[in-house]
């Protein structure tokens, strides 16, 4: 019995430190996607070269960055939604509008990690979404749950849009059976014309 009882707790040992190194490992990936996304979008920002042309841009490929102060989220945005691009930053959607382009920009995050801050939203919020582009503002208008099969949300819209979508309910353990959306449409000034 007590070799029994041995050999569990080694098991149990190995598991909880193999499970705290993925975790380690994940962060640290993540951690590292986004100082060097950052860095990017603020280099390409500072040499003013113009956009990229229109061409399919490949997963995992850094568009921006997108801020809602008031909340405190700051994050790069990579092209996609595969979960190796969701576990290291914001996913744009594919089929939406391009950051930096005019329409329905769609982005998604997990609940529990880049877009968490987001159960704190409130209408009114202002978002600023960063391109090599420069910079636009945003301001939050509505916020509703849907199924995750509701994907109107990702119509096109007459106006420019940023629609931010991630699961529902943020405390839900296990797949969430819900979705949240933000909705925020972007205002007449840019961020560097903005005053105080």
């Amino acid at each position: 019995m007590k070799r029994a009882l041995l050999v569990l707790e080694i098991l149990l040992a190995v598991a909880g430190v193999t499970a705290l190194a993925y975790l380690a490992r994940v962060w640290r990936e993540a951690r590292v996607a986004q100082t060097q996304g950052r860095a990017e979008i603020h280099r390409a920002a500072a040499s003013a070269a113009p956009p990229a042309a229109r061409a399919p841009v490949a997963e995992g490929t850094v568009l921006g960055e997108i801020a809602i102060p008031r909340i405190g989220l700051s994050r790069v945005i990579l092209e996609g939604t595969e979960p190796d691009t969701l576990r290291r930053a914001v996913g744009h959607i594919r089929g939406t509008a391009m950051p930096g382009q005019p329409g329905n920009v769609a982005l998604a995050g997990h609940r529990d990690t880049y877009f968490r801050p987001l159960r704190n939203i409130r209408i009114g919020d202002e978002v600023i979404l960063r391109t090599r582009s420069g910079a636009e503002v945003y301001r939050v208008d509505s916020t509703r749950i849907v199924r995750p099969d509701d994907v109107a949300v990702l119509d096109n819209t007459p106006s420019d849009t940023l629609t931010l979508v991630t699961c529902y309910p943020f405390r839900y353990v296990g797949p969430a059976p819900e979705r949240f959306i933000v909705r925020a449409v972007k205002t007449a000034a840019p961020a560097a014309e903005k005053t105080s």
